[in-house]
């Protein structure tokens, strides 16, 4: 396909669109290679892996043979570098104290109810789910915010493809008949915060870290549903009573208005907390990906000799 090579909004917008093509390839693909290991409680985390697995091949090929990456990895947001480790640890701290915002409001603002369940059995699952919720996170990052939102940046531009990023997130729920308009509308603020992560650091190590805590806070730290789904709750489980505007009641906190203002005010604290990453000079611009200026002609020196000074008058 060597019309997908080159530089050009045209290009890029169509190696985006191959780029989504793979990426619901790689999800069925994955679930049917997961039912085929194993229709346990550890499903979900075998499903994650092969998703992972086939996304970095997918986009390290399409990085390699039509982008001339010499490092897919590395462009698509995981590569190594100084700093990697912390950059995670930024996001989750993030992550953890958005969520820990949001809770605190809706405990001061209801009733909050804690249920504990400390089998071995919970303990187990406990283990389990945090490995499901981390490859999830991973996951949806590598999706979105790996090679096809690249491809977007390119075609659109950063602020377009952001938004649009949004947009997707938040129409996604309509899939969900249990989802309210809050919740369409927290959806698309969190993929906002999540692809202005990576735009900062040009890697997926920041958005990923945030991404998890949000979800091993809220569904495992706190019991609470993640979009109205129980399923990674294990040692604690938690109700709240209050209008569902206010907490999301069994939709969980993301059906809630205060983690719509959460996530406004994480906006701000993302552009602080990513001002001295090294994203900006480590990678290459994503700007819109438009051919380079034609390089300058040089001018032939004039081989002519001068001509010689007409005589001085004599005196």
């Amino acid at each position: 396909m060597t019309f997908l090579r080159g530089r050009g909004r045209g290009r890029a917008f169509l190696r985006f669109l191959f780029a989504v093509a793979w990426l619901i390839v790689a999800y069925f693909l994955a679930d049917r290679a997961a039912h085929g290991f194993t229709h346990g409680a550890v499903f979900p985390l075998v499903r994650n892996l092969f998703e992972i697995f086939l996304l970095i091949i997918g986009f390290s090929y399409m990085e390699m043979a039509w982008d001339d990456a010499r490092e897919p990895i590395r462009a698509i947001g995981l590569g190594g570098r100084p700093g990697v480790l912390r950059e995670f640890g930024l996001g989750t701290a993030m992550g953890w104290a958005m969520v820990v915002a949001v809770f605190l409001v809706i405990v001061l603002a209801g009733h909050f109810f804690v249920q504990l369940w400390t089998s071995p059995t919970a303990w187990r699952l406990l283990v389990l789910n945090l490995a499901i919720v981390a490859t999830t996170a991973l996951a949806a990052e590598i999706a979105f915010r790996g090679y096809p939102f690249q491809k977007l940046v390119q075609a659109a531009g950063s602020f377009a493809a952001t938004l649009i990023a949004g947009a997707v997130f938040a129409l996604l729920k309509l899939q969900d008949p249990s989802a309210t308009p809050t919740a369409m509308w927290v959806s698309g603020m969190a993929a906002i915060l999540l692809s202005i992560g990576y735009l900062r650091t040009r890697a997926l190590w920041f958005p990923w870290g945030v991404h998890f805590a949000w979800l091993a806070c809220t569904g495992i730290l706190f019991g609470q549903p993640l979009a109205g789904s129980r399923q990674t709750s294990s040692v604690i489980r938690t109700y709240v009573d209050g209008p569902t505007w206010l907490t999301g009641n069994e939709y969980g906190p993301e059906a809630s208005v205060i983690a719509l203002i959460v996530l406004w005010i994480g906006l701000y604290v993302v552009g602080r907390v990513t001002a001295e990453f090294p994203g900006r000079t480590a990678y290459p611009r994503l700007e819109a990906d438009v051919p380079p200026p034609a390089p300058l002609v040089p001018v032939a020196p004039i081989s002519a000799p001068l001509a010689e000074p007409k005589d001085r008058p004599t005196e």
